[in-house]
């Protein structure tokens, strides 16, 4: 399959808006706009396969039409988190190399933070999306290795548009499966988020799989108002890239709110829901589905975390028996996710999708038997291309939807004076219906032994962390002191033995 697959439909164009944020919307995806901005981004930046562009911006229309102009060049589009610090900033760019970066609105100043610290990458150009025109900027920190960040007054996409065009980039005579269209950062096991490059085959074959294996519920009347980041392989693939195959509809939220959500998916009348865990339970618990008529909704998408079964069953009458799947993978591969025939298998995450074989085995590979735990093996043309770099099995933290890898904590963690030893992990929140990170320390001998000085301790850790790290990824389930971090051994830390994690065990086999 070429490229040209993704931008044809056969659908008719749907009519509502895409954006709440912006003037303009699309009804449905203009390959023509796509072309000439992708002759711009050749002819000024020589952009072509092999290059990197960075993107990383809130959620809106433009977002979605670079993506789609930097793929039909053939580069590659690094998506991240613009919710980041520069700490986060400085490991993406040395990560992905970009040529070119995408830079939204308010994060100017930590994009030339970041680049300070990596002067390896040279001169750098930069775009601005629907934002002020940018000048010229040098920032150096070390006078012998000088970078270049150079911002020549673009705004995305206002002076794009053009009267030339560009080919699509043709891959019928080349291998799709040596191809990275796309590179997203994912926790990983440990350390930091280790970029996810994702090939053409990659892709194509998630969008054919996804849509074969349900098409009652992925087609083109899919009505949806989506609030998650198009950074996350959910939003490039839901939105990006499905939504303009199949000519959905997709209203972007920049910021979530449940009253807001509720509101637009009435006004708008959709008929599909996206949620995470905790709004599903937010939305058990909120007077709010009575003031909106919502009943358009015909289907629930629960991603993220498993639901619990009476926040499952309170939904179900609450949305007039309308199905309510969850769906099961991840950036690295698509996995499994019930079928709308289904609907009545409560906590199953479903069948595997299509072109998907699956194994559940034991440390030494062999099958496990029915009702005992295991891990998996997924193999499909849906899996990775490529890790950046590889690392051990995750210990990855869900946050509503957001990854949180643990040892990215850690570091931090342990280079506070107080701290002897530290280990993060997920405590299950009931009130928020989703895992928050959480350390445990031993507290070392500068710390006073009295109850006072202990707790004093604790609070200064905590807010040390939480001062250093992205919103999302800090310690709302707080700092808790132990006499001993489990260990093998050998010193391995045995996280499947810390008091959080026991605790959430047990409750999973009641």
């Amino acid at each position: 399959m070429t490229r040209q697959r993704i931008y044809r439909s056969t659908y008719p164009p749907p009519q509502c808006p895409t954006s709440i944020s912006l003037p303009q919307f699309l009804t449905q995806y203009n390959p023509d706009a796509a072309s000439q901005h992708a002759w711009r981004l050749r002819e000024r930046y020589r952009l072509g396969a092999g290059d990197v562009v960075g993107i990383s911006a809130p959620s809106s229309v433009a977002h979605v039409q670079l993506i789609h102009a930097v793929l039909w060049t053939g580069a590659t589009v690094a998506l991240m988190n613009f919710l980041s610090t520069p700490d986060d900033f400085i490991h993406y760019f040395t990560v992905c190399k970009p040529k070119l970066l995408e830079i939204g609105p308010n994060l100017y100043g930590i994009f030339v933070e970041a680049l300070a610290e990596v002067p390896s990458l040279g001169q750098i150009d930069g775009i601005s999306l629907l934002g002020s025109h940018l000048g010229l900027v040098k920032v150096s920190r070390d006078l012998a290795r000088p970078f270049l960040l150079r911002l020549n007054s673009a705004q995305y996409p206002l002076d794009f548009s053009c009267k030339k065009s560009l080919s699509v980039f043709d891959l019928s005579f080349s291998d799709s499966r040596e191809h990275t269209p796309a590179i997203c950062f994912s926790s990983g096991t440990s350390g930091k988020p280790k970029g996810v490059e994702l090939s053409h085959h990659n892709l194509i074959s998630s969008l054919a799989g996804i849509r074969s294996t349900d098409p009652a519920f992925n087609n083109s009347d899919s009505r949806s108002i989506f609030f998650a980041p198009l950074c996350h392989i959910y939003g490039l693939n839901t939105v990006g890239l499905m939504g303009v195959w199949l000519g959905s509809y997709t209203m972007l939220m920049k910021k979530y709110s449940l009253d807001k959500l509720l509101e637009l998916a009435s006004t708008y009348e959709a008929n599909t829901l996206r949620i995470v865990p905790s709004i599903a339970l937010a939305m058990t618990k909120t007077a709010k589905l009575d003031v909106y008529d919502l009943t358009s909704i015909k289907f629930i998408m629960c991603s993220g975390a498993a639901l619990q079964p009476e926040v499952i069953q309170v939904l179900y009458k609450r949305f007039n028996h309308a199905p309510i799947f969850q769906g099961y993978g991840m950036t690295e591969t698509d996995i499994a996710t019930l079928w709308t025939h289904e609907r009545n298998h409560i906590g199953s995450v479903g069948r595997l999708f299509a072109n998907v074989e699956a194994r559940i085995v034991d440390d030494d590979l062999n099958n496990v038997d029915d009702g005992h735990d295991g891990e998996m093996l997924v193999r499909g043309p849906t899996v990775l291309r490529l890790l950046i770099p590889t690392d051990r099995k995750k210990e990855l933290i869900k946050y509503k939807g957001f990854q949180v890898a643990p040892s990215d904590l850690e570091g931090i963690l342990t280079s506070h004076p107080f701290v002897d030893e530290g280990v993060v992990c997920a405590r299950w929140d009931e009130k928020e219906g989703t895992e928050v990170p959480m350390a445990y320390v031993t507290l070392s001998n500068i710390v006073p032994k009295d109850p006072r000085g202990r707790h004093n301790a604790v609070m200064e850790i905590g807010r040390f962390l939480n001062g250093k790290v992205s919103p999302y990824k800090r310690l709302r389930g707080g700092v808790e002191i132990l006499q001993e971090i489990p260990k093998t051994a050998s010193g391995k830390i045995l996280r499947r033995f810390l008091p959080a994690r026991l605790t959430r065990a047990w409750s999973a086999k009641l």
